[in-house]
């Protein structure tokens, strides 16, 4: 599945029936370390998105980075032990997985759409819950794991499309292709897409080491990426919203 299924029980042990040792306490700080303290990355681009006032974004954004920690820290508390001694947060393990398969699948997607800069705001909200939707629908479909249908990957790619025939419908380049931010958003990207590959295999990463580093890059990448629209600039008397509202009750 993504990020891995724990590690496995080696095959000399499985073979001779014998209990297999608990991963000591220094295995699991260090692949909490590696795995949890890197999911702070993913904070940045929530407080990009705050300045855009992307409501919805932040809401999966935060749902992303909740679920992320809860299912790292999980993992890397159960990672190695028997299965009797496992902890859970409300939810088990595998059930936050899925949480955090759905919303970083669904972030991903938002990404696309904020980069499409459409100026029309009732459909950025259309597109918005569409992906969301799709999203769900399609992980359900998959199994959450993709093992045998790849539908999630159909509708990023569908996103993805959108976002060039934005442009290709105008005419016109995005006013970000120049932009420093985008090689580097880029290319911090792909490393994150590397180390999340070499990170799917347990016995050769057992402490997840390159999984945190996809966690690491991820989050500097989206933070780069999130910053590519220029924000609009508030015109005078554009009060915030919360301003507006308390100026109204008053």
């Amino acid at each position: 599945g993504l990020g891995g299924e724990g590690v496995k029980m080696p095959a000399a042990v499985a073979a001779t029936g014998a209990t297999p040792p608990d991963m000591p306490l220094s295995g699991h700080l260090l692949t909490f370390f590696f795995t949890c303290v890197t999911d702070l990355a993913l904070i940045p681009p929530l407080i990009v998105m705050m300045r855009f006032r992307r409501h919805f974004e932040i809401y999966v954004g935060v749902v992303m980075l909740v679920s992320a920690f809860a299912y790292n820290f999980l993992d890397a508390m159960n990672r190695g032990d028997a299965d009797e001694k496992s902890w859970s947060l409300l939810i088990e393990e595998e059930e936050w997985h899925r949480i955090s398969n759905v919303s970083t699948t669904t972030y991903i997607c938002l990404l696309f759409i904020h980069l499409m800069m459409i100026e029309d705001e009732y459909v950025n909200v259309v597109l918005r819950y569409a992906a969301a939707s799709l999203v769900l629908i399609a992980q359900v479909k998959d199994g959450f794991w993709m093992q045998e249908t790849c539908y999630t990957i159909y509708v990023v790619v569908a996103f993805a499309l959108s976002l060039g025939g934005r442009y290709a419908a105008d005419g016109q380049m995005p006013v970000f292709l120049s932009s420093s931010n985008l090689l580097r958003g880029l290319v911090l990207g792909l490393a994150a897409g590397i180390c999340f590959y070499f990170g799917l295999d347990d016995n050769a990463d057992e402490f997840r080491f390159a999984h945190g580093l996809s966690h690491l890059f991820g989050g500097i990448a989206l933070t780069f990426l999130w910053n590519l629209v220029p924000r609009p600039k508030r015109k005078k008397g554009d009060e915030p919203p919360l301003r507006k509202q308390q100026l109204l009750c008053d």
